[in-house]
């Protein structure tokens, strides 16, 4: 068997991917990561997932990317695509974590969902400033004609995504913004 037609388990597909186990038994049943079954549990093509990937190997982490969204498989999808790309990925279920991962941590990245339950993404936005330098912010949203991203830009410059999310249309937005090269934000 060549190298390329190896067929790996969960676990090493999830090492192979840079993410957790569960995160990727869960995009293999939702058939949003190519896999098949065998008895019980999920098998995936190396081959398959170079080519959904678009990369050859995982790279070593190249920037601290911080993503509040209140969505499980928002997270979960962001967090294997930028991972993949070689980011260190913070994940915060809501804005209170993601503050606090903010005083904890250096952040060169913040992805942000605009509308979500308790601390919607501008009172994120006017909390973190207390914070310190903030970091470059790329809002996904899926309603971005809403005046939440007009109140969010009144706290700096923001880009905004769209949702549904594309993996071309994230790591894009990710590349931009982080100029293509690591730049740390200390706290």
């Amino acid at each position: 068997m060549k190298r390329s037609d190896k067929v790996m388990n969960a676990q090493e597909a999830a090492s192979y991917l840079g993410a957790h186990v569960e995160t990727v038994r869960r995009l293999a049943r939702r058939g949003s990561l190519p896999a098949f079954k065998v008895g019980k549990d999920w098998r995936f093509r190396l081959e398959a997932l170079r080519d959904w990937t678009g990369d050859a190997q995982p790279r070593q982490a190249q920037s601290r990317v911080l993503v509040v969204d209140d969505e499980p498989s928002i997270r979960e999808l962001v967090e294997l695509f930028l991972m993949n790309e070689g980011h260190g990925v913070l994940l915060a279920a809501n804005g209170n974590q993601g503050l606090d991962i903010l005083r904890s941590q250096a952040v060169d990245l913040v992805l942000l969902d605009l509308k979500m339950p308790g601390m919607n993404g501008p009172e994120f936005l006017r909390q973190a400033q207390g914070l310190g330098p903030m970091p470059p912010v790329i809002i996904i949203t899926g309603f971005p004609d809403s005046n939440l991203v007009m109140e969010a830009m009144t706290y700096g410059p923001v880009t905004l995504l769209a949702k549904p999310l594309t993996r071309e249309m994230l790591l894009r937005a990710v590349r931009n913004e982080l100029g293509g090269s690591h730049h740390s934000v200390s706290r």
